[in-house]
């Protein structure tokens, strides 16, 4: 995949996907994409099917905070930061930890 290639990453993700249904990695990288290719409510809703997947996937938490503030929602920003923050202190990420905390506090 070249680098930029979002639709040729959107497809790879669809793949994914299809290949492993239940995969909550599979739907966060996804939404990464959807996010960066402009689409925010495309990107909510794998973030949102990511986390029903797997309540313990800290990065979806902090992924999905930055959709909700882009989209002007920052209580449930500051909420899915805080979940992140703590999922990642719980898996001993440190420094994931550390930038969730630098989110909220910047806000």
């Amino acid at each position: 995949m070249e680098l930029g290639d979002n639709q040729g990453a959107l497809q790879d993700s669809n793949i994914a996907i299809k290949l492993a249904p239940e995969s909550d990695s599979a739907y966060n990288n996804r939404g990464v994409v959807r996010f960066n290719s402009g689409d925010k409510q495309g990107a909510l809703q794998d973030y949102n099917k990511a986390i029903q997947l797997n309540r313990k996937n800290a990065t979806a938490y902090y992924n999905r905070a930055e959709v909700r503030y882009g989209l002007g929602d920052k209580q449930g920003a500051i909420k899915d930061w805080q979940l992140a923050a703590n999922l990642h202190l719980e898996q001993g990420n440190t420094k994931k930890y550390a930038e969730a905390i630098e989110k909220i506090n910047g806000m």
